[in-house]
């Protein structure tokens, strides 16, 4: 391989926040369906800045593919799953920036239904919070050499299941392939506001996010 992967420390965070910026805040399905992102090349959502920061640069569990000549090609963030809780959490309730926050409310939604009945309660859960890959390097195998680094992380640390909410068809595609188990799925026009009007609606093919995990 013409790259390597390595942890992500909390000395990296400006160079991925740069790399997300470029390569995953406007892009990504959710985002682009809202224009999260201002149009101008330098803009950013803070708030999608801080959700990434959330103990993602510091808890040995975030990865980065870079290449021989130094560059992040690749990188994913990781996280311990906090227990699931009825109540919206508070940094749902005092997000300031309206868009971020119906990102955010869905995220909370697909959470609450995929733990009803308390299924997975009392296991360490690891979840795949984002997944971006330099588009010069899509279809080389990045996102599945980090995914896989991810899970063979999670079994050393001994967690449980490794879990991922996939808003982009592509990424849904890429965990069934490395044989995860779908056990929720949300079509985008079934999530609406209070006039029945789809929140989201992504361009084809992102037609759902989909839950999927895989025991560790």
């Amino acid at each position: 391989m013409d790259y390597h992967i390595q942890m992500i420390t909390k000395d990296d965070k400006l160079r991925i926040l740069k790399f997300l910026r470029r390569f995953f805040f406007r892009d990504e399905p959710l985002n682009h369906s809202i224009e999260l992102i201002p149009e101008s090349e330098d803009s950013t959502c803070l708030e999608l800045e801080e959700y990434c920061s959330m103990s993602s640069f510091e808890n040995n569990l975030s990865l980065m593919a870079v290449s021989t000549n130094g560059a992040i090609i690749g990188v994913i963030l990781n996280g311990k799953m906090d227990p699931p809780n009825d109540e919206e959490p508070e940094y749902i309730t005092t997000c300031e920036n309206a868009k971020f926050k119906k990102i955010l409310r869905l995220l909370n939604y697909v959470d609450r239904n995929v733990n009803r009945d308390g299924k997975f309660r009392g296991l360490n859960i690891l979840e795949i919070r984002i997944m971006s890959v330099d588009s010069n390097w899509r279809g080389k195998g990045v996102a599945k050499a980090l995914v896989e680094k991810t899970l063979e992380i999670g079994k050393e640390k001994g967690l449980h299941i490794c879990r991922v909410d996939c808003s982009s068809y592509f990424s849904g595609k890429l965990c069934a392939r490395l044989g995860f188990e779908q056990i929720y799925e949300l079509n985008y026009a079934d999530y609406v506001d209070e006039d029945g009007n789809p929140i989201f609606s992504p361009a084809l093919p992102h037609t759902a996010i989909v839950t999927y995990i895989k025991k560790l």
